[in-house]
């Protein structure tokens, strides 16, 4: 449950804000990269917020510990989607 509600909320807040520019061969490249670099940084979220997570439940209960997963998923999910942003807004302005 705890890992199902990071990745539903880190997820939404990694998408891009706009397509990706240029030929759809290119898209197609940016868009598999994009969805690795959203992956890796899922992966990332959880195994860092995993044992925090625990510890919580152990000491605060499950829905304390669900209240303090929702808001710091969510704050992390913002600043990774926005430096996803960041890095390929930049390809978008320099590939044409």
């Amino acid at each position: 449950m705890a890992l199902a509600l990071c990745a539903m909320l880190v997820v939404p807040a990694l998408a891009p804000a706009a397509p990706l520019a240029g030929g759809a061969q290119d898209a197609a490249i940016d868009e598999q990269a994009l969805r690795a670099d959203m992956q890796r940084m899922i992966e990332q979220r959880r195994r860092e917020l995993l044992p925090e997570y625990e510890r919580r439940v152990r000491r605060d209960g499950k829905a304390s510990a669900d209240d303090w997963l929702r808001k710091r998923a969510e704050e992390l999910g913002r600043r990774d989607g926005a430096t996803i942003r960041r890095k390929y807004d930049g390809r978008r302005s320099g590939a044409r």
